[in-house]
């Protein structure tokens, strides 16, 4: 029996829950409203999530009456994290390689996220974990979101993303990108400039990395390339990349 808490948060119909659970805190993902399109991406995400099993990508525990109950543990999300500004060179690379070590397991599997962002990545301890597939699609299913609509956070989508025009994994590489960028320098790339640079206009040049980052500032580069051609192939290439760190980070 679901018995909830709180409500933690609300975007349009789909309401998430704080809620006891067999007597344990578990996140329930629900309507609150009665919307076939809703539901049917409630549906898709569970059979998304069915999928994945990793320690760095939140659990789905159960579906109840077409509820998604997912693992619960306390801590924060990294954008709450960042209010406090940015973080450390070694924090952020050990949140970075979380993020891409579940992205290369969903990758795997035909997963792609499509909203990766510092909200979507929850800091339990010393171990960051992805949620919120919502907005994902399965290669091996119907896509939760069509290519031709235009879902996701402009400061952390592609620029294929956001022009609606087909997406795979190297979009969330994009998106990663951005986030590390935001956990080196307190602020998502390009600022208020980023419209320009997702609908292909004059390219607006990066602010550089903190000195102690510097070295990291070819990684974001590529990562944040408007053709995805010129991205890191996929999230193991990424990951590979970040094993030439200087001494001491």
């Amino acid at each position: 029996m679901l018995e909830s808490v709180r409500v933690l948060s609300q975007q349009g119909l789909v309401r998430v829950e704080l809620a006891k659970w067999d007597d344990r805190l578990v996140v329930v993902k629900r309507l609150s409203g009665f919307s076939p399109e809703a539901t049917r991406r409630l549906e898709r995400e569970a059979d998304v999530v069915r999928k994945l099993d990793h320690e760095n990508i939140v659990a789905l525990l159960a579906t109840v009456d077409g509820d998604l109950i997912y693992a619960y543990a306390p801590g924060m999300n990294l954008a709450q994290a960042l209010e406090r500004g940015p973080l450390p060179v070694s924090r952020s690379l050990k949140i970075l390689r979380d993020i891409l070590r579940a992205l290369e397991h969903a990758h795997a599997l035909g997963v792609i996220h499509c909203d990766v962002k510092p909200s979507n990545v929850l800091i339990r301890g010393e171990r960051a974990l992805l949620t919120d597939f919502g907005f994902a699609k399965d290669l091996a299913l119907t896509a939760i979101t069509g290519d031709q609509q235009l879902l996701g956070t402009p400061n952390y989508m592609a620029p294929e993303q956001f022009q609606g025009v087909r997406t795979d994994s190297r979009s969330d590489l994009y998106a990663t990108g951005a986030v590390l960028y935001h956990m080196l320098t307190g602020a998502p790339p390009y600022g208020n400039q980023v419209l320009r640079v997702l609908t292909g206009d004059d390219r607006v040049p990066l602010e550089p990395l903190p000195s102690a980052a510097a070295w990291l500032m070819p990684v974001v580069q590529r990562a944040l390339q408007r053709d995805p051609e010129r991205r890191f192939a996929d999230a193991r290439e990424m990951l590979d990349a970040l094993h030439l760190v200087p001494a001491g980070v």
